[in-house]
């Protein structure tokens, strides 16, 4: 049987080494036969350097890698292009800095092609190459993660800004090449504005929400079961289930990613980590998950209980980014940890807007433990103890032991991490702690027909609806009553609790509680 392709990029690798190539040929045979300026935003680990190296083998016409695919018959393999092939992230820009790296390539590049440069400058250097290439026969120009010198430096605003300079520098002489480029192909994370692709090359087509090319990285349902079936055996005979069964777990944990609204797709990379451990797992969020995230999102105060249900954003806020106004929702989205659900067209004006939330259990149960250990500086790994105590509490109707046991977690934060003037930090806290509970017996942020209660926990013989504020007690109970929070779960059968907490920013931590019976909660205040 055929070898998983774990972690492989070159296509040549597939055929020597006996590995499962997932083929999307036919995909990408529309799109190069179609057009000539692409740009495709992906998140990491999803294809798009497979893909880019998939190109590169097809216009250098290496016809035996393309046995017992889509295109074999289909390709003039005879009719060779010159390639220049950019892996961003390859270029050694940490210690030798942007412009030299690029310069660099350049000058190596040159060298192999037998082309001498007489130019000084890296851009120029560049036009230069693309014009002595192209002058006999348009070339191909493939650019892997254009915007890796960015992202890496984003934490560092005043570097990320001077590589984003140079990129625009770089960048920008290939609106001036058109007659000398057969194909432009560009990938990356983010559509940063004032780079000069996007602010300056009018000929180039953003393919990223394309449903045309929505399937073009990534594996859908049909293509995991037609290549990888002998691999799914594998993990129904280790966990004793049926192939419907294992289907509908990985579907659970590894499906949902979508750029239409319309076509989802598995993330590659998690699924053949899992068809080679036969274990489900974090595996794709493990691999790197940059901290400016949760730092943009602690010191916006982002809303992040609005992407468990999905909320909704205009088309217009995926078109392009300033370095320093980002859109952290899109920049999630870009970045794999939302999707879209759906997308929705006004009847009015045909405009369109999409509805984002997370994709799938994998992305959100990873960023829960990641955004908790982030917010409270307590290791995740004591997260499970905490939580298991905190359900056990609840299942004996201990609130006391309960509300204890989080004021604990509460003293456990360091100082410097604490934004305490900042009441959204504490509701923060809670929420993520309370959603480690798991969705099974937690409701976060429970909409109502007369408003959002922040939680409603639910046990086998209770129902604890809970509301937080930095003023008193009172206040809390007092919204609860006002607006009958209670009132869905009276009939349900289990005892009803209305649970009111109030936290101090100077202690920084709870500093009263009081829970009332529904009876009680009608003769309050």
């Amino acid at each position: 049987m055929k070898k998983l392709g774990l972690g492989i990029q070159e296509l040549s690798k597939f055929k020597i080494n006996n590995y499962i190539y997932v083929d999307k040929t036919e995909i990408i045979y529309k799109l190069i036969t179609t057009g000539e300026f692409y740009f495709l935003s992906r998140p990491r680990r999803f294809g798009k350097s497979l893909l880019v190296n998939t190109m590169d083998e097809l216009f250098s016409g290496n016809k035996e890698l393309f046995e017992n695919t889509w295109i074999y018959d289909k390709w003039d393999f005879e009719d060779k292009y010159q390639v220049i092939k950019i892996g961003v992230a390859s270029l050694d820009y940490f210690s030798l800095g942007l412009e030299h790296a690029l310069d660099g390539f350049i000058n190596d590049f040159a060298s192999k092609s037998n082309i001498k440069l007489l130019k000084t400058g890296f851009a120029e250097k560049f036009k230069e190459l693309i014009v002595a290439l192209g002058k006999d026969k348009p070339v191909v120009i493939l650019i892997d993660e254009y915007d890796k010198p960015i992202i890496d430096y984003i934490e560092d605003m005043g570097k990320a800004e001077k590589n984003r300079q140079i990129l625009k520098n770089f960048y920008s002489v290939v609106k001036d090449c058109d007659k000398y480029i057969k194909l432009l192909f560009i990938t990356g994370v983010s559509k940063f504005s004032k780079v000069s692709f996007f602010s300056e090359l009018n000929n180039l087509t953003d393919i990223t929400l394309s449903k045309n090319y929505s399937q073009i990285v990534g594996y859908t349902e049909n293509e995991i079961i037609s290549n990888y079936s002998e691999y799914i055996v594998k993990v129904e005979e280790e966990f004793k289930i049926s192939r419907e069964k294992a289907l509908e777990f990985i579907k659970l944990w590894y499906n949902g990613y979508s750029w239409d609204g319309n076509n989802f797709m598995y993330n590659p990379y998690s699924v053949l980590s899992l068809l080679n451990s036969k274990s489900f797992s974090n595996y794709w969020f493990n691999t790197g998950t940059p901290t400016f995230l949760t730092k943009i999102i602690k010191n916006r105060s982002i809303d992040i209980d609005k992407f468990e249900t999905s909320f909704e954003v205009r088309r217009g806020v995926f078109d392009s980014y300033d370095l320093e106004s980002i859109d952290i929702n899109i920049l999630l989205f870009q970045a794999g940890y939302l999707t879209i659900k759906e997308k929705i067209i006004n009847s009015e004006d045909l405009s369109e807007s999409y509805k984002l939330a997370y994709p799938n259990k994998e992305v959100k149960d990873s960023f829960y433990d990641y955004l908790i250990g982030e917010f409270t500086g307590i290791d995740k790994t004591n997260f499970f103890e905490i939580t298991k105590n905190l359900k056990e509490e609840l299942e004996i109707n201990n609130i006391e032991g309960f509300i204890s046991r989080l004021k604990t977690i509460y003293s456990q934060i360091p100082s410097n991490i604490f934004l305490k003037e900042n009441e959204s930090y504490y509701h923060t806290v809670i929420y993520l702690i309370l959603k480690l509970l798991k969705a099974d017996i937690v409701e976060v942020e429970k909409q109502t027909n007369k408003g959002r209660i922040d939680a409603v926990i639910l046990t086998k013989k209770y129902i604890f609806v809970m509301e937080f504020k930095m003023s008193n007690v009172n206040e809390a109970l007092k919204q609860i009553k006002e607006k009958k929070y209670y009132e869905p779960y009276i009939s349900d059968g289990r005892e009803v609790f209305c649970v009111g907490v109030a936290f101090d920013k100077e202690e920084r931590n709870i500093k009263e509680y009081k829970v009332l019976t529904v009876q009680e909660m009608e003769n309050y205040l």
